[in-house]
C-alpha cells in the first residue's frame, strides 16, 4: 500500500469534500452577496487545517497524544466553517420554509407544538431544560474522549467520521430548506402567550447560543436531534455506561427543543432520519471503502 496515501484519513476526504461543496454553494450566492472574500478566507483556512493533519501524519510521529489530536482537529474544523453560513445562505436560497414547516406540524399534530407546551412552562423547568439543551455541544466529547484515553484508535476515527456524516447532511438542509424556527416566526410568537423565562439560567444560555450561531436558518432539520441520537447509538456500541447516563439527556434534548422554541416538529423527525442514515451509511462507507483502500494510518 502507498504509505502516502494512507496518511489521508477518511475524515479529512470527507472535509475536503465540505470545502469543495460550499466553495459550489459560495459561487452562485457571490453576486448577490456582500461578504465577497471572507468565505473565501474561512475556506482557505479550513483547508489549511486538513493540509496540516495530513502532513504531521505523514511524519509518522509515534507519539501518541499527537495522533489522538489529529483525531479531533474536525471538532474545530467544525466551529470554522460554520461560521461562514450567515455569509451564504440568504443569497444562495432567499426562500425561506417557515410557513410550510408550520403549516406541516399543523397538519401532523393538530397543533402548534410550542404553542401546545407552553401549557407547562415553569421557571424551573425552563432552566433545566435550556440546561439539557446546551449539553448537546460537549456531548460526543465523553464518548471521544473516553475511546482516546482508551487507545481504541480504530472505534474513534469511526465514530468521528459518522458524527461529521451527521452534521454535514444537517448542514446541507440549511443551506437547501433554511428556516429560522418558532422562536422567530411571526405568526406562531403571536400565539405564543408564555415568556420562557428562567430562574437564573436560561437567559444566560440564551445569550451564549445566540452568540455562537451567528447562521439563525439552522432549524430544518435539528442536529440537536440529529447529532445527539448518533452519540447515543455509538455509545451504546462501545460504552454501555455512557449510553444509560446519557439516555436521559437526549430524552430531555428532544423535549427541549420544541419547549425552548428552536424547532418545529418537522425538524425533528428529519433529525432523526438525518442521523439514522448517517449511524448507518457512514459506518458502512468507513468499513467498506476507506478502510479498505486508505489504510490503518492510526496503527503506525
Amino acid at each position: 500500500m502507498n504509505n502516502d496515501k494512507s496518511r489521508f484519513s477518511p475524515v479529512d476526504l470527507l472535509n475536503l469534500g465540505l470545502i469543495f461543496v460550499l466553495f459550489l454553494f459560495y459561487l452562485s450566492a457571490v453576486a448577490h452577496s456582500p461578504y465577497k472574500w471572507e468565505p473565501l478566507a474561512i475556506f482557505a483556512f479550513s483547508g489549511l487545517l486538513v493540509a496540516g493533519a495530513v502532513y504531521l501524519r505523514r511524519k509518522k510521529n509515534k507519539n501518541i497524544l499527537l495522533k489522538i489530536l489529529l483525531f479531533f482537529y474536525p471538532l474545530f474544523f467544525l466551529f470554522v466553517v460554520f461560521e461562514s453560513f450567515f455569509m451564504i445562505i440568504p443569497w444562495f436560497n432567499p426562500v425561506t420554509y417557515d410557513t410550510l414547516f408550520a403549516k406541516t406540524d399543523l397538519m401532523i399534530l393538530g397543533v402548534n407544538p410550542t404553542v401546545w407546551i407552553e401549557r407547562f412552562v415553569h421557571p424551573w423547568l425552563t432552566d433545566l431544560l435550556c440546561l439539557i439543551y446546551i449539553i448537546y455541544f460537549p456531548m460526543p466529547w465523553f464518548l471521544m474522549v473516553w475511546l482516546a484515553v482508551k487507545k481504541k484508535l480504530r472505534e474513534l476515527d469511526k465514530s468521528v467520521f459518522v458524527l461529521l456524516v451527521t452534521y454535514y447532511l444537517g448542514y446541507l438542509g440549511y443551506f437547501f430548506f433554511p428556516a429560522t424556527g418558532p422562536r422567530f416566526y411571526e405568526p406562531i410568537m403571536q400565539l405564543q402567550q408564555k415568556s420562557l423565562d428562567g430562574i437564573f439560567l436560561a437567559k444566560p444560555i440564551r445569550d451564549i447560543i445566540m452568540f455562537l450561531e451567528p447562521n439563525k436558518f439552522d432549524a430544518f432539520p435539528s442536529l440537536h436531534i440529529a447529532v445527539s441520537l448518533t452519540t447515543i447509538m455509538l455509545m451504546s456500541k462501545y460504552n454501555k455506561r455512557l449510553f444509560y447516563i446519557f439516555l436521559p439527556v437526549v430524552a430531555g434534548i428532544f423535549v427541549a427543543v420544541i419547549y425552548c422554541r428552536y424547532h418545529y416538529f418537522i425538524d425533528v423527525v428529519a433529525g432523526i432520519e438525518i442521523s439514522l442514515v448517517a449511524y448507518f451509511g457512514g459506518e458502512k462507507i468507513h468499513s467498506l471503502a476507506f478502510e479498505k483502500h486508505l489504510g490503518p494510518y492510526y496503527k503506525d
